[in-house]
C-alpha cells in the first residue's frame, strides 16, 4: 500500500493555490493536501497545528518570503521537506534554495504533467527515507547495542517480581543472564560505606567495586552484578545447586568485601537476603537483603549481614513495601485529605495488626518517618511543615514511642505535606504565568520578541510553557501576544496623530503592511479607517 505524505500549499495567490490543488489528483500520487497558506508567517501558524511531511512554498510573498520560511522550518522542524516553486528562473535564489536542502526547485508555470512527474520523484524519495528508519539491520544492531541496557532493566524487574515466569524463561536465555539451571537463588545487596578512596577517584568507585566484585565471584558464585536504577547500591544475583550453603556463600561475600578494600580502598558491607526456590520470589530475598543492611549501624561496617540472623522469623511481615510507599506517596502527591486519612488508617491498622515486638513497631515508624522526610526535601520544604512543634529528626523519633502518637503525628504530617505540595504547585505554575503576562505587557514593543526569547528569560522549556500558557489563557502565545500588541495600538490610534507606520514600530512590527494586514483581521478595517471611525 502506498504511503500518504501530508502536503501544505503556501502561495500569496489564492487563485495559484486553488489551480495547483485542482489539477493533481493528489491522493493517487500518494499525498495529502492537508492546508495551504498565502504567506510564510500564516504557515508557520498551520505547520504547528497539520504537522506536513512536505512544505510546497512560492518564493515571492509579502511579509515572510519562501526563503525565510524554510530557513524557520529547518530551524524549527528539520524532519519536514521542503519544495521551492517560482516564476523567477533566478539562479541565486536555486543556489541558496539547495543550500538549505530544498529537495526540489520547481519553475511557475508548471503543467499537471510536470508536477506529477516531480511529485512521484519526490514521494520515491521520501519512501527511501521511510525504508531506511525502517531498516531490520539497524533495528537489528540497535537491539544488540541495548542488550546491556534491556538486562540491567530485566535484573531490576526480576528482583521487585515485575516479571512474569514466561518472561524470565525467555529474558535468561535472551540476555545470557548467569542464572540458568540453578535450583534456588538469594540476593544480596552492596553498600559503599564510604565514597572517599585514596586510589580510586570517587565518581570511578561504584564501576570499580562492581567490576571487582565481578572478579571475585567469577568461577565461585553463579551471578548477575548490577546497580540499582533509584538507589546507590550493588546487587548481587545468585543461583546455588542444591548442596551449597548459606555459610559458602557467606565467606565468598566477605573476602570479597577484603579484597575491595585492598584494591580499590572503600569499605563494603553487605546484606544477604533468605534463599528462595522460585526465581519469582527474589523480590522477597531482594527486600530482606534490603532490610539487612539497615543493621549495619548495630553490627558495624565491613560485615555480611544475614537476615535470619537479625530478627526472627515472625516479624519479617511488618514492612513498608515498596509497593506501599509508592501508593503513599502518590496520594500524598494528588490525593484528597479523605483519602490521605483513609491510607493513614490503613498504616495504622496493619502495625496494630501486626502484634509484634515494640521494637518492631518503631523500626515500621521509621521507615514511614524516612519516607516522608525524603519527600519533605524533594520539595524544598522546611521539617516544621510536618507538625507544629517538632524541629529536627529527633524531635520527630520522640514523637513516635507508641503508636496511638504515631497515628497522630502521621495524621497531621501527611495532611500539612499535602496541602504545601497542592500550594507550591498553583503558586509555581501562577507565578511563572504572571511573570511571562508582566514580561510581554513590559516588552510588547521589541520586535524581537518570540516565544525562545521569553522562555530564556523565564528558565523554562518552550513546549512545557506554550502547553501551560494555553491551558491557563485558552490561547497561544502569539495570539495573546498579537492581543497586546493591537490593544496598545488602539490605544495610540484613539489618543495620538501619529502615522501609522509610528504606531506599528511602537508596538512591535517592522513591517507597517503587516502590521496593517494584522489588525484587518482582528478588527475588520485597516487602523486608518478604524482611526476615522472613532
Amino acid at each position: 500500500m502506498k504511503e500518504h505524505y501530508k502536503i501544505l500549499l503556501v502561495d500569496d495567490e489564492e487563485e495559484v493555490r486553488k489551480s495547483i490543488i485542482k489539477k493533481i489528483n493528489w491522493e493517487e500520487e500518494g499525498f495529502l493536501v492537508v492546508g495551504d497558506a498565502e504567506n510564510g508567517v500564516e504557515a508557520l501558524e498551520k505547520i504547528e497545528n497539520l504537522n506536513p511531511d512536505l512544505v510546497f512554498t512560492d518564493i515571492r510573498m509579502p511579509y515572510m518570503d519562501g526563503l525565510e520560511l524554510i530557513k524557520e522550518i529547518n530551524n524549527r522542524y528539520p524532519l519536514i521537506k521542503s519544495i521551492i516553486f517560482s516564476g523567477f528562473d533566478d539562479f541565486d535564489y536555486a543556489k541558496e534554495a539547495i543550500k538549505m536542502g530544498v529537495i526540489e526547485y520547481v519553475l511557475k508555470p508548471v503543467s499537471a504533467i510536470e508536477l506529477t512527474e516531480i511529485l512521484r520523484k519526490v514521494h520515491k524519495t521520501l519512501d527511501d527515507e521511510l525504508s531506511k528508519k525502517r531498516d531490520i539491520e539497524k533495528l537489528r544492531s540497535s537491539y544488540q547495542a541495548s542488550i546491556p541496557i534491556l538486562r540491567e532493566q530485566f535484573l531490576n524487574g526480576l528482583i521487585h517480581g515485575n516479571i512474569s515466569k514466561e518472561e524470565i524463561a525467555y529474558a535468561l536465555s535472551e540476555y545470557e543472564i548467569n542464572l540458568e539451571g540453578a535450583s534456588k537463588y538469594i540476593v544480596a545487596t552492596v553498600h559503599i560505606d564510604d565514597m572517599d578512596s585514596a586510589i580510586v577517584a570517587k565518581e570511578l568507585i561504584p564501576i570499580s567495586v562492581k567490576v571487582n566484585l565481578r572478579e571475585n565471584l567469577e568461577n565461585k558464585l553463579q551471578a548477575e552484578i548490577f546497580s540499582m536504577y533509584s538507589e546507590s547500591s550493588i546487587t548481587v544475583i545468585a543461583g546455588l545447586p542444591d548442596k551449597m550453603s548459606k555459610n559458602y556463600i557467606m565467606s565468598i561475600l566477605s573476602e570479597a568485601i577484603k579484597d575491595t578494600g585492598r584494591v580499590i580502598g572503600v569499605d563494603l558491607t553487605i546484606g544477604l537476603g533468605i534463599i528462595v526456590e522460585d526465581i519469582t520470589r527474589l523480590h522477597r530475598s531482594y527486600t530482606l537483603a534490603k532490610e539487612a543492611l539497615g543493621y549495619r549501624g548495630i553490627v558495624g561496617t565491613g560485615e555480611v549481614i544475614y537476615i535470619k540472623d537479625m530478627q526472627p522469623v515472625e516479624s519479617l511481615r511488618l514492612r513498608f513495601e515498596d509497593i506501599e510507599i509508592k501508593e503513599y506517596i502518590n496520594i500524598l502527591k494528588f490525593g484528597s485529605d479523605e483519602s490521605i486519612m483513609e491510607y493513614v488508617e490503613k498504616i495504622f491498622s496493619k502495625l496494630k495488626e501486626s502484634r509484634v515486638h515494640s521494637s518492631q513497631y518503631q523500626s515500621y515508624m521509621i521507615n514511614v518517618i524516612n519516607v516522608i522526610i525524603s519527600l519533605v526535601q524533594d520539595y524544598g520544604l522546611e521539617l516544621s511543615v510536618l507538625t507544629k512543634t517538632a524541629t529536627d529528626y529527633i524531635d520527630l523519633l520522640d514523637k513516635i514511642k507508641d503508636t496511638g502518637g504515631f497515628r497522630e503525628w502521621l495524621l497531621e504530617a501527611s495532611i500539612n505535606i499535602a496541602h504545601r505540595i497542592r500550594e507550591d504547585r498553583v503558586t509555581t505554575s501562577k507565578k511563572v504565568l504572571d511573570e511571562a503576562k508582566s514580561y510581554i505587557e513590559e516588552n510588547y514593543a521589541d520586535i524581537e520578541l518570540s516565544l525562545e526569547k521569553l522562555c530564556k528569560y523565564l528558565h523554562v522549556s518552550v513546549a512545557r510553557f506554550s502547553t501551560n500558557f494555553k491551558k491557563e489563557t485558552g490561547i497561544s502565545y502569539v495570539n495573546f501576544l498579537t492581543n497586546v500588541r493591537l490593544q496598545k495600538a488602539v490605544e495610540l490610534l484613539k489618543t495620538t496623530d501619529e502615522k501609522t507606520y509610528i504606531i506599528a514600530e511602537k508596538v512591535g512590527y517592522a513591517d507597517q503592511n503587516y502590521f496593517s494586514y494584522v489588525f484587518k483581521k482582528k478588527y475588520g478595517v485597516s487602523p486608518s479607517k478604524y482611526r476615522q471611525q472613532g
